[in-house]
């Protein structure tokens, strides 16, 4: 792939996660094409269906979020608390809750088998934060990896803009209460 053609395709996934994240699973095509600065037929070329530019945006999100787990891993060793914190960060700037209807199909079985393997290997390097977490003391031993991502998920799904404009801080908050929340000791976390 040319790099300009790579470039332009790097841009298709990143607006559609901002779009999706910003007006839901429906959002119009043309809208996603419009904010990565591209026409329509370029979106089509590259994603001939919004499946595809959905299973792209669910494997590239994956993909950051796999990182940053990994990244995490590395750092709790020296500052677990600000290792937890920053990738509890990086999962809401990823905004996961948009990413939610991509993936649901009837099975996982549908999803293309690199959406699968990305999917499973972030799940891993997740399950074992969240542990490494459990261990550190900042997660309670009795909440399971998924339900942490699945959390964040929901705290970061698109609102209606009412909300966001009333209550403009709103995520960030949502989402200290639930840190604090998650900690056995019931301490709330730094600022």
């Amino acid at each position: 792939m040319r790099a300009d053609a790579a470039r332009r395709r790097e841009a298709l996934i990143l607006a559609a996660r901002d779009v999706l994240a910003e007006r839901g699973h429906d959002a119009p095509l043309d809208a996603i094409a419009e904010r990565a600065g591209v026409g329509i037929a370029t979106l089509y070329r590259n994603f001939p269906t919004r499946d595809d530019l959905a299973h792209a945006v669910a494997r590239r999100t994956l993909t950051e979020a796999g990182a940053a787990a990994e990244h995490a891993l590395a750092a709790m060793a020296s500052d677990p608390e600000r290792a937890w914190t920053e990738f509890v960060g990086t999962a809401v700037r990823l905004r996961l809750g948009a990413l939610i209807p991509a993936l649901i199909v009837e099975s996982y079985r549908e999803l293309p088998g690199d959406v699968l393997e990305v999917r499973e290997d972030t799940k891993a390097r997740v399950t074992e934060l969240v542990h490494t977490a459990q261990r550190a003391g900042l997660v309670r031993d009795d909440v399971q990896p998924i339900e942490v991502i699945m959390a964040i998920a929901r705290l970061t799904r698109p609102h209606v803009q009412f909300v966001d404009e009333v209550v403009p801080a709103l995520v960030p908050r949502m989402i200290a209460i639930y840190l604090a929340g998650l900690r056995p000791d019931g301490r709330p976390l730094p600022h």
